[in-house]
């Protein structure tokens, strides 16, 4: 089981802890991010009255996590996958790699927050029907080195635009779209840097963006498959469109 050391704020003391408690996702200790970073996890509020439709009963095995079905089913997917991303992001201003520049220090904390925000966000959406416990396994990363490491945010960010790219067109609730497509561009803006610094130039090259200069979508079930290294907690996810 991966353990990694949570950063919750620039005024808060690190604890180690698996990303995903029963409870909080997070030890708070101290005063957390700033009043613009509150404000956002507010504008859930709207969505999050008018809440999710709760998944129906379902037999799981008892070390699976079943996600639910529908639109609590897409918004845990994207709460996956932003857990996967807190917790790379977290581990990557924990354990720096050799030769990182000032300004990319400065990014890297930028990325850990914006990904922060948005797991605390769909976490606030999905109230009740958030799952319980994801255990994020980082051990496909080498942190130290700078290559492997924004090679991973590379490809998770990439991931992460197809995800959202690809969500949209299944929420029963459209209210969800307009949300979800902003984050998408966060990610987009992300996966864009981190390509820049490893190789200028390169921030929207041909392996993402297609001939229509759109980025590409991917299906829940592909994107999964794609994040299975990433993590070790099980999870039912079969609800998923393919």
């Amino acid at each position: 089981m991966t353990v990694i050391q949570m950063y919750d704020g620039p005024n808060s003391t690190s604890m180690k802890l698996d990303l995903g408690s029963d409870n909080e996702q997070t030890v708070e200790a101290g005063v957390m991010h700033d009043v613009s970073r509150r404000r956002f996890l507010q504008f859930a509020g709207g969505i999050a009255g008018a809440g999710l439709i709760v998944s129906s009963c379902r037999k799981t095995p008892p070390d699976t996590q079943f996600i639910g079905r529908d639109d609590t089913a897409l918004m845990n997917y994207l709460y996956i996958v932003e857990m996967v991303l807190t917790a790379f992001y977290t581990q990557a201003n924990n354990t720096q790699y050799y030769g990182l520049t000032e300004s990319e220090l400065q990014l890297l904390a930028d990325l850990r927050d914006h990904q922060y925000a948005h797991r605390e966000l769909l976490k606030k959406i999905l109230g009740g029907n958030a799952i319980n416990k994801v255990v994020v396994d980082l051990s496909p990363v080498t942190f130290a080195d700078r290559n492997n490491t924004l090679t991973n945010a590379i490809f998770l960010e990439d991931l992460a635009v197809a995800a959202y790219n690809g969500v949209a067109k299944h929420f029963a609730d459209t209210s969800f779209v307009l949300l979800t497509a902003k984050m998408g561009t966060v990610q987009a803006r992300h996966a864009a840097y981190a390509r820049d610094i490893l190789s200028a130039n390169t921030f929207a090259d041909s392996t993402v963006v297609g001939l229509n200069g759109l980025d590409r979508a991917m299906s829940p079930q592909a994107v999964m498959a794609a994040l299975a290294p990433f993590i070790q907690t099980k999870l039912d996810y079969t609800t998923l469109p393919a």
